[in-house]
């Protein structure tokens, strides 16, 4: 199980990013069939987890709700006061399509201005291991680059060190002309054009597909398909 220090630091919240079967993750937390779509819901008492579509769920109940993920970033809130809490699931087209912007309205919508937000992004696929296609970056500087007008685009045309020591090697670049994408700094950029100041985030190190194998990773087991398939839960919950 690991935590975010912002979020730790919230009064009458807990929270965790851990594997599925971690004895500390908590029973009957609801989670919605993602499908990598800018919808936040609200979790509400009848509504039945991993069936109504939305990429987010925001709550200011104790029941304690997540997303999934392995690779994709899992980006926790909570408001300073705790009084709500939002899970999101960040993959690249949920980002793109503004499932970021969505779940930062939700909470203006309940009274909670971004200055009172504290969001933590969890362990996620990193640069070291991401490789994407030249077309991928071409389509996604067209569509996004108004992001990044005077700054680094999230990628490299060179293959980034892994930010911690890797317990499984990064993969090779396996395509001519491709690029290693930040998915967590892709994130943090629309996280800072929704208001958010860097000061308010906190970002995991921990890449799902090199530092460590308990870890989810989709890319990972693509390459390795003799791995078993497991996932990233990142769950969040008022406990006062």
């Amino acid at each position: 199980m690991r935590k975010a220090n912002n979020l730790g630091s919230v009064p009458g919240v807990d929270h965790g990013f851990c594997s599925i079967n971690d004895p500390q993750r908590p029973e009957e937390v609801f989670i919605c069939k993602q499908i990598h779509s800018a919808s936040v819901m609200e979790w509400q008492a009848d509504r039945v987890a991993n069936t109504v579509e939305a990429d987010g769920v925001l709550t200011r109940h104790h029941h304690p709700i997540a997303v999934i993920t392995a690779d994709c970033l899992p980006i926790l809130f909570a408001s300073n006061n705790g009084d709500w809490v939002a899970a999101v699931h960040g993959g690249w087209k949920g980002l793109q399509r503004g499932i970021i912007a969505s779940a930062v309205q939700r909470f203006a919508a309940e009274g909670v201005a971004v200055d009172q937000l504290q969001v933590a992004i969890g362990p996620s696929i990193k640069p070291c291991c991401y490789e994407v296609s030249a077309a991928f970056i071409a389509e996604f500087q067209s569509d996004q680059g108004h992001l990044w007008p005077h700054r680094q685009a999230p990628w490299s045309a060179e293959q980034p060190a892994p930010l911690l020591t890797p317990e499984i090697a990064p993969p090779q670049a396996r395509q001519a002309g491709s690029a290693w994408f930040d998915l967590s700094g892709y994130g943090l950029m629309l996280l800072q054009a929704a208001g958010i100041r860097r000061e308010q985030i906190e970002v995991s190190e921990v890449c799902t597909y090199c530092t460590s194998p308990t870890f989810a990773s989709y890319r990972r087991r693509t390459h390795q398909p003799q791995e078993a398939k497991t996932l990233l839960y990142s769950w969040i919950a008022r406990t006062s």
